[in-house]
């Protein structure tokens, strides 16, 4: 790019840096100074005079024709001079001096000449100065705005740089804070998970303890009362034995006395009583024949099923006290091939953890024993007793 395309192009990117614009207005303002300056000399050697060329001048003798040298520098080549025509010859007279040319108009020509050449000398030497300082400074202004550039450049670069370097320091700050607060969070986590099993592992040790307590209290209250109640029925039985012991003496003693007045009539009645005992020996074995039969078919597979449960039943169960046996009652619905498809309380044994344990027992029991009849049915309706 030359000098007008860099100076007038309102593309360069001089317009978009800083100071690119008055760069240019100040190197238009000197160009535009030493076109004045160099118009105004050009304008004062043209309206200047114009020397006149060298005077000839020319010395007529008697008889001879004395001819002027001609000036050695002229602007345009002189015109001959007519030449007069010959006189006759005429007796020649004694020679005169020669007379001397007169040079002050050829030297004032000369030195004017003189003076015109070096003042345009010196306008082209002024010229050629101000055209060698305009380049010079056009030279300043290039190197001046070159380094300017590259200091800018570098300074961009650097600012760029620092930038890039903040930024990722920024964000490699905030990532590790970011870690730090995961970490932080991680590990408070950690320790409320690890505090809270330790709370519940000593919650739950605390329970089986107060519980294993408890059981022992009772079945130590439970044998010392059942020591107390057996010495009592120990000391009421032996009183009811004596008592026995001497009502049976007295009874004794009467039936004897009735059996020998009654024995004449028994023998007299035997015959009749005789068919009534056999009638009602037939009734009771008739009975308790039938009593066998509903009671015994069942009770086999009752126990195979309460086996395939009781494993699954996790409870632990306190000594018991008294009579009562808390009963849980479900009713198992059957596939077809034995497996469980659900179980529904029908009787709370009033102890929900044990119907719990229950449930889970019977829902861990799947398939079901096989019934002795080869076919399950489609429900079975399961009694399950604490202390059975």
């Amino acid at each position: 790019m030359n000098l007008f395309d860099r100076f007038f192009n309102t593309d360069s990117d001089d317009d978009v840096r800083p100071g690119g614009r008055d760069d240019r207005r100040g190197l238009l303002v000197s160009l535009a100074a030493h076109g004045l300056l160099i118009l105004l000399m050009v304008a004062g050697f043209s309206t200047a005079p114009d020397n006149p060329g060298p005077v000839q001048v020319e010395l007529w003798a008697q008889g001879t024709v004395a001819d002027a040298a001609a000036p050695q520098e002229q602007p345009e080549e002189p015109q001959a001079e007519p030449q007069p025509e010959s006189e006759p010859a005429k007796p020649e007279p004694e020679p005169e001096p020669t007379p001397v040319p007169d040079d002050s108009a050829r030297q004032a020509a000369e030195q004017a000449e003189a003076a015109r050449q070096a003042q345009l000398a010196e306008a082209q030497a002024r010229a050629a100065e101000a055209a060698q300082a305009q380049a010079e400074a056009e030279i300043a202004l290039a190197k001046e705005r070159k380094a300017r550039e590259e200091t800018e450049r570098r300074l961009a670069e650097q600012a760029a740089r620092e930038k890039a370097e903040k930024e990722a320091a920024e964000q490699a700050a905030r990532e590790k804070a970011r870690q730090e607060q995961a970490e932080k969070e991680k590990a408070a986590q950690e320790r409320a998970e690890k505090a809270a099993a330790e709370k519940a592992a000593a919650k739950k040790a605390a329970a089986e303890k107060a519980a294993a307590e408890k059981a022992a209290a009772e079945k130590a209250a439970a044998e010392k009362a059942a020591a107390e109640k057996a010495a009592r029925e120990k000391a009421e039985k032996e009183k009811a034995e004596k008592a026995a012991a001497e009502k049976a003496a007295a009874e004794k003693a009467a039936r004897e006395k009735a059996a020998k007045e009654a024995e004449a009539k028994r023998q007299a009645l035997r015959a009749a009583m005789r068919g009534d005992a056999l009638e009602a020996a037939g009734i009771a074995s008739g009975n308790a024949d039938r009593n066998q039969r509903g009671g015994g078919g069942n009770d086999g597979y009752a126990a195979k099923v309460r086996a395939c449960v009781q494993p699954g039943v996790v409870y632990n169960v306190p000594p018991r006290s008294g009579s009562n046996n808390p009963t849980a009652s479900f009713r198992t619905r059957l596939g077809s091939n034995g497996q469980v498809q659900g179980v529904d309380l029908t009787r709370s044994s009033g102890n929900p953890r044990f119907d719990d344990a229950v449930q889970k027992g019977i829902l861990a029991c799947s398939p079901f024993p096989k019934p002795p009849g080869g076919k399950y049915p489609s429900y079975i309706d399961v009694d399950y007793r604490m202390y059975d």
